[in-house]
């Protein structure tokens, strides 16, 4: 028999949907971390270039990553507008997981690239990520918080 996990009323927003836990929001400030370096090497104009090169030495690298980036940036943005009335933005987010689980996948699939590119020489940079990202991918498909994140309530 399984239980039903209940939440307190802080969790949910005032329109009745569970907020994302910080660990959700930690994970995709995680998978976007090339548009945080982007904001960060734009926001300072002499140390931009150096930023850049030392996080991103392949140019290409910073490219991608804000590309395969951007579904969670609009995630992430998109769970706040999620109201009773939008259905179709419900329906949308409810495979936010999925969503998610595939940026992992990508992102992975992008550093073990990166590292075939290197002749797989070791540096703590791609170690840590790959190891965040094995992480987040146990979590995101283990946590029933965020399964119960991404479901609509039935709101009468």
């Amino acid at each position: 028999m399984q239980y039903a996990i209940t939440y307190s009323v802080d969790e949910y927003d005032s329109n009745g949907f569970l907020k994302p836990s910080l660990w959700l929001w930690l994970s995709w400030l995680f998978l976007a971390k090339a548009w945080i370096v982007f904001i960060v090497a734009s926001a300072s104009r002499t140390m931009s270039t150096k930023l850049l090169s030392l996080i991103y030495p392949v140019p290409d690298s910073l490219y991608l990553g804000l590309l395969v980036g951007l579904p969670v940036v609009i995630l992430a943005w998109a769970i706040s507008l999620r109201t009773p009335e939008r259905v179709w933005l419900n329906k949308i987010l409810s495979f936010g997981r999925s969503y998610t689980i595939a940026v992992v996948s990508v992102q992975f699939v992008i550093t073990l690239y990166h590292l075939s590119l290197t002749l797989w020489q070791f540096n703590w940079s791609d170690a840590l990520t790959l190891l965040g990202l094995v992480w987040l991918l146990i979590y995101l498909s283990h946590s029933q918080r965020v399964k119960d994140t991404f479901t609509t309530p039935n709101l009468v």
